[in-house]
């Protein structure tokens, strides 16, 4: 991930190019600041690789001229515009399909990051109005598109035509919770006379998702409408200029999930598996001696391209169960778990969905090995602020997983002329940590992402891991399309004259 802003040279002068500049504040060692500007929403939240997008950004505290903006890829630059919360997306041909994250600062504070996605399809900017299935054919049906759309008031609807073929599946998908807008959405499909022929709600998220394979070249509709997240005593539709969407439909099939299933694994071993239909689980046989110490892995969520909720299980060679998981603290909904063999003999692995659904798009990747020690640290918040000559503290949840030989470490690097942080001894059992930043007097003011690595002197034993902040959101009830960062955000401040 790197660094860019409005003024991509004068950063440039002042040496703070991508992942040069870095550090932190705590609000607990210096004077009360004002309030950090809020990022409610960026519309549209993405744009066409290659593509230069118009963008409106919202949020209180944003009003104000001079605000720049960091974006996590050099491929994804946010320059801004001639008016204040006005910005352009510029998109490289380079860039890749998926989402990114953006920040707005200035030279006092940092607002929260926001997720902004890249797609290959081309983009419509919805026009009002279009509440109704009458309002839709005033639009050019399509397909392979992505619509960008606000549901901008209580009760909005949003309707769009789109063209399908005989027999030719089409996939509708909306993010609007995934990237961080406050919404419960729903979605439905109407065929040319207004009645619905298929419907959408949650999924692994609160956002719903539609396939569906027409009888006959037609006109559809697909109709958007959004409940109330956090959940409300009442069920009406709900709305804001917060809550942006995109939705892309398309009628190009999914790649194909690469399948190598052999049954019977030798150890270590990493394979590609499908529950191809509902209530199906796949099996895997396994020798492995008393003692052996194993961590076993299903990916399929982390994919992206998965629709997996997986579930695993070990049996042995009586059926019985004798570990299970579903999920990990770590990987989401992949799962994930750590097995100390009970005695010789011949075991079985069982991958599975979690509510046996499956389909040519439920691909997964299960990988077993011997167990490594890994490491979880999690940063108190994804912004700091220090003043020069004062101190401030980064603090970290540590959890480690397996038991480490060499001393654990952890340290801020990047960090501005004029910051300094000594490294601080990670207990082996974890729990919190306080890393504290110290700028000189002379500090020069700066804004720019930096980093907290944790290491091990034993050479075997862990990479280096960077600590991570959790994106802000209220009440997660499933993914964003990003859940965490490691790239912190520091405002240092000069000294007044």
């Amino acid at each position: 991930m790197h660094h860019s802003t409005v003024n991509v040279e004068r950063e440039v002068r002042k040496g703070r190019g991508a992942l040069l500049c870095m550090l932190v504040h705590s609000a607990l060692l210096i004077p009360v600041q004002a309030v950090p500007p809020a990022f409610d929403s960026f519309f549209p939240a993405g744009g066409q690789i290659g593509a230069k997008v118009e963008a409106k950004a919202a949020g209180k505290g944003l009003e104000k001229d001079g605000f720049l903006a960091w974006s996590s890829s050099p491929n994804v630059v946010v320059l801004g515009g001639d008016k204040p919360m006005k910005f352009f997306l510029n998109i490289a041909k380079e860039a890749m399909p998926g989402p990114y994250l953006i920040r707005l600062y200035n030279e006092s504070d940092a607002s929260p990051p926001r997720i902004v996605e890249v797609g290959k399809y081309e983009e419509v900017i919805e026009k009002e109005p279009n509440d109704t299935q009458a309002d839709a054919r005033q639009s050019p049906a399509r397909m392979n598109v992505t619509f960008n759309g606000v549901l901008e008031k209580a009760g909005d609807v949003d309707t769009y035509a789109i063209q399908a073929k005989q027999g030719k599946s089409i996939r509708l998908e909306l993010h609007g919770y995934a990237l961080g807008s406050p919404m419960d959405p729903a979605m439905r499909l109407l065929n040319e006379k207004g009645v619905e022929i298929a419907a959408g709600h949650d999924t692994h998220n609160l956002d719903p998702r539609i396939e569906y394979t027409p009888v006959a070249d037609a006109t559809l509709y697909v109709q958007l409408f959004a409940f109330a997240h956090p959940p409300a005593a009442d069920v009406t539709f709900r709305g804001s200029a917060n809550h942006v969407y995109r939705l892309t439909v398309t009628d190009e099939p999914k790649p194909a999930v690469t399948v190598n299933e052999p049954k019977t694994l030798t150890l270590p071993a990493t394979v590609n598996g499908c529950i191809s239909k509902n209530g199906e689980e796949d099996a895997y046989t396994f020798t492995a001696k008393k003692g052996d110490d194993l961590q076993i892995r299903v990916r399929a969520q982390g994919l992206h391209n998965s629709e997996l909720d997986a579930a695993l299980r070990i049996e042995d060679s009586n059926g019985k169960v004798l570990q299970q998981a579903d999920d990990s603290e770590k990987e989401g909904l992949d799962p994930t778990l750590r097995w100390k063999v009970p005695s010789d003999g011949e075991y079985k692995l069982v991958v599975a969905d979690r509510f046996h659904h499956g389909s040519a798009e439920h691909g997964y990747e299960l990988a077993v090995a011997a167990f490594k020690p890994s490491l979880i640290a999690t940063l108190d918040t994804h912004a700091y602020r220090l003043e020069a000559g004062k101190s401030a503290e980064v603090k970290l949840t540590m959890k480690p997983s397996g038991t480490y030989v060499g001393k654990i470490k952890a340290q801020v690097v990047n960090l501005p002329a004029g910051v300094t942080a000594e490294s601080v001894d990670v207990p082996a059992k974890g729990g919190e940590v306080k890393l504290t930043l110290k700028a000189t007097s002379e500090a020069a003011a700066s804004q720019a992402p930096f980093a907290v690595e944790i290491t091990t002197s034993a050479p075997d034993a862990v990479e280096t891991v960077k600590a991570t902040y959790t994106i802000p959101f209220t009440e997660p009830r499933g993914d964003l399309l990003i859940m965490t960062d490691d790239h912190p955000w520091l405002t240092l401040v000069a000294k007044k004259p």
